[in-house]
């Protein structure tokens, strides 16, 4: 009888060691710079433990167990599960060394480089910034534009946007719009468009088959075609793309700022968007007019999207979208 029980000991704690070796292979240790040492230490603890158990699920091809992580919010949680669901994702580092910023909310982390699962080699690697409340706990995460962007839009010297708090508000905005088109957050998307929104959407289409000399004039037989919808339409069609696509990956480049002359809290989002899903892929120029309400909360007033080419050539500057494009007037007049 002792002879079996010690034989379930040994065994127990063999499995235990070879559990903790597992754990152990899968660990990312994550430091923080530039913050107080004990709040640093909670981040710390708190980012290592997720990342740690975003690794050990993604090899095991397992649902993250986000329970053993006290240092989140049950939203944060929710929300991470919902890009999980998508997309699994792990960290490439085992140890990052990263510099913590603070935010009007609280702080957070950014570079955290990520591995896509079943994503095309040139999307499969991400940034993530990990968001954190004044007590260094997770608030959410968010899949981020990358560090040398970031950093050239805090440190452009163009006075379009006024202050260092507003352009990280923005650029949050503009992550967690983002991200929340990869887990597929129909109601938040719902939340940040204005009821009166405009949604401008345009396409590449063949124009009835002309003379075939008409190329040697430098004539087009393509052209973009503009369909314009309600709030209401475009969330709807949201909510079948979403249904009819396991898999949704959005990438933001070249992103642009530019606050309107006239009206202080109303500004222009442009940037290249790269779109993949399970059932298609397209790279085009998206325009959002943000609007700073009550200077905190954003609402976005016009949506619009462009083929970044048309007949194999780049979209010409002056087609482009931009907020001059549109009335300003008749927003604030609302």
């Amino acid at each position: 009888m002792k002879k079996n029980l010690f034989k379930i000991c040994f065994l127990c704690a063999i499995f235990a060691a070879y559990a903790g070796d597992l754990s152990a292979n899968y660990a990312t240790e994550l430091t923080v710079t530039d913050i107080e040492r004990s709040l640093a230490k909670r981040m710390e603890a708190n980012a290592s433990a997720l990342l740690t158990e975003l690794n050990s699920a993604f090899f095991s091809e397992k649902t993250p167990q986000l329970t053993k992580i006290r240092g989140m919010s049950k939203e944060g949680k929710s929300s991470l599960l919902a890009m999980w669901e998508t997309t699994p994702f792990r960290c490439i580092e085992t140890e990052l060394i990263e510099r913590c910023y603070k935010t009007t909310t609280g702080y957070q982390v950014r570079n955290i480089p990520m591995f896509l699962k079943d994503m095309p080699e040139v999307e499969a690697e991400r940034e993530i910034v990990v968001n954190f409340d004044r007590s260094g706990n997770i608030e959410d995460v968010c899949f981020s534009v990358e560090l040398n962007m970031y950093k050239a839009i805090m440190q452009s010297e163009n006075n379009d946007v006024i202050d260092d708090d507003r352009r990280r508000q923005i650029l949050s905005f503009i992550e967690n719009f983002r991200t929340a088109y990869n887990r597929k957050d129909i109601d938040l998307l719902a939340k940040v468009y204005s009821d009166d929104a405009l949604i401008i959407t345009g396409k590449v289409v063949k124009q009835v088959k002309a003379a075939d000399n008409l190329k040697n004039f430098g004539i087009s037989q393509d052209k973009v075609e503009y369909q314009v919808q309600t709030k209401k339409e475009y969330i709807n069609k949201l909510r079948g793309i979403f249904k009819n696509n396991p898999k949704i990956n959005i990438k933001f480049e070249n992103i642009e700022v530019v606050r309107h002359p006239k009206f202080d809290d109303i500004y222009g989002v442009s940037l290249l968007q790269g779109w993949n899903t399970t059932l298609y892929s397209d790279k085009g120029f998206l325009f959002l007019m943000i609007d700073f309400l009550d200077g905190v909360n954003m609402k976005i007033h016009v949506r619009t999207w462009q083929p970044d080419k048309i007949n194999g050539e780049p979209l010409s500057e002056e087609e482009i979208f931009k907020l001059g494009d549109f009335d300003t007037q008749g927003i604030r007049n609302k």
